[in-house]
C-alpha cells in the first residue's frame, strides 16, 4: 500500500508545465496501472461492461451484486439502448433480464445466467478524508478492465432535486375545460394516443376540476406509474392509460458554461442530481463510465459510481445505501 502512494504522489505532482508526460500517460501511463494492479484485480472480478449489441460498443459498467448473475447498474443509462449484452472478465452472456429497478436511486438489477462469480462486499461505512485515494474503471477494452485514479473531494451528502415525473402535456385553460395545447414527442401521453385539442375530464377516476390541483395530483406520482385520464374528443369520450415519464428524458437540461469546458452533455450523464446519498469524488470520468464499482486502493468497495456530474465531479451510491436497495430490489 505505501509503495501504491508513493508511485502515485510522484507521477500525479508532477507539474504540467514540465512537459515530461502527456495528460493521458499521467493518468493511464505504465507507472500508474503498475501501481494499481492489485486494486484491478477487483475491478476486473467484480464489475461487468453493458454493449450495445447493434454497435459492439462499450456504454455502461455494472456492480456484480451475487455470485449467480445479479448486477446492479444505472437504470437511465441503461433505457437508452434497446439490445445489449453483458461480458464479464472475457466472458460475454446473452440475453440479460431486466428484473426490478429503483427511480429513486435511478438503479435497475439484471440478471444474467452465470455462476461463481466475485460480488463486491457492501459492509464500508467509514466516512473518508477529503483527499483519500480511490479507483474506478476507466476505458474498458473487450478483457481488460482499467483502473482510473481519483479522490474523495467531499463530504457524504443528499443530492437534492431530480427527475420529477411528468405527463408530457402543455395544457391550457378554455370554456371548455383544461385542454392539451400540445404533446411532446415520446411522452407516455403520445404513447398513449393523447392528441392536441382533447379536453381532460377525469384522472383516475376523479374529476379535474382546474389546472392547480391537476398539476398537484401529478407532482405525488412517480416516474413509471400509470394515471387513468378521461378524455373528450370531439363528441367521443376515450379512456387513457398513460405512464409517466422522467422529465429529463423529455426536457434536456440546456448546457451552461461549466457544462460547456466539462465537454458537452454527452460525457455527462442526463440524470445526475435527486440522490438520497452520494458520495463525491474527483475523478476524470464520463457517462459511459457510470454503474460500475468504486475501490479503496486497497480493494475495500466504497459505493456504486452513479453520475458523472462535470470534468471535475462524479457521484456514487455508498455501499450501505446501495445494500439497502439491493436487499428490496432483488427476487
Amino acid at each position: 500500500m505505501k509503495r501504491i502512494y508513493l508511485i502515485l504522489s510522484f507521477v500525479l505532482a508532477l507539474p504540467l508545465s514540465a512537459n515530461l508526460l502527456p495528460s493521458e500517460l499521467r493518468k493511464n501511463g505504465a507507472l500508474i496501472q503498475k501501481a494499481l494492479a492489485p486494486v484491478q484485480v477487483s475491478l476486473q472480478e467484480s464489475s461487468a461492461v453493458f454493449f450495445n449489441s447493434q454497435e459492439s460498443r462499450s456504454f455502461l459498467f455494472g456492480t456484480i451484486v451475487s455470485e449467480d448473475g445479479l448486477i446492479l447498474t444505472k437504470a437511465s443509462e441503461l433505457d437508452e439502448v434497446a439490445d445489449f449484452y453483458v461480458r464479464v472478465g472475457a466472458k460475454k452472456y446473452r440475453s440479460p433480464k431486466l428484473l426490478s429497478r429503483n427511480d429513486q436511486w435511478d438503479l435497475v438489477l439484471v440478471k444474467i445466467e452465470a455462476e461463481n462469480l466475485r460480488p463486491v462486499t457492501m459492509d464500508f461505512t467509514e466516512d473518508l478524508a477529503h483527499g483519500t485515494w480511490i479507483v474506478s474503471n476507466g476505458a474498458a477494452e473487450r478483457r481488460f478492465r482499467r483502473p482510473r485514479v481519483g479522490m474523495i473531494s467531499a463530504n457524504k451528502r443528499e443530492i437534492p432535486g431530480g427527475s420529477p415525473a411528468v405527463l408530457g402535456v402543455a395544457l391550457k385553460v378554455s370554456e371548455e375545460g383544461l385542454v392539451a395545447s400540445a404533446v411532446s414527442e415520446g411522452s407516455g401521453a403520445e404513447k398513449a394516443g393523447l392528441k392536441e385539442g382533447d379536453v381532460l375530464r377525469e384522472i383516475d377516476g376523479a374529476e379535474i376540476e382546474n389546472r392547480e390541483e391537476f398539476i398537484k395530483y401529478l407532482s405525488g406520482k412517480g416516474v413509471g406509474e400509470v394515471i387513468q385520464l378521461k378524455v373528450k374528443r370531439e363528441a367521443e369520450v376515450i379512456d387513457l392509460a398513460i405512464t409517466l415519464v422522467a422529465r429529463h428524458k423529455l426536457y434536456p437540461k440546456e448546457m451552461d458554461r461549466n457544462d460547456q469546458l466539462s465537454g458537452g452533455l454527452a460525457q455527462q450523464s442526463a440524470r445526475r442530481s435527486g440522490f438520497p446519498m452520494v458520495i463525491q469524488h474527483e475523478t476524470t470520468l464520463t457517462r459511459r463510465m457510470m454503474g460500475g464499482p468504486l475501490f479503496t486502493l486497497d480493494g475495500h468497495f466504497l459505493g456504486m459510481n452513479i453520475a458523472a456530474v462535470n470534468r471535475v465531479e462524479v457521484f456514487a451510491i455508498p455501499a450501505k445505501e446501495l445494500a439497502e436497495v439491493f436487499t428490496a430490489l432483488k427476487p
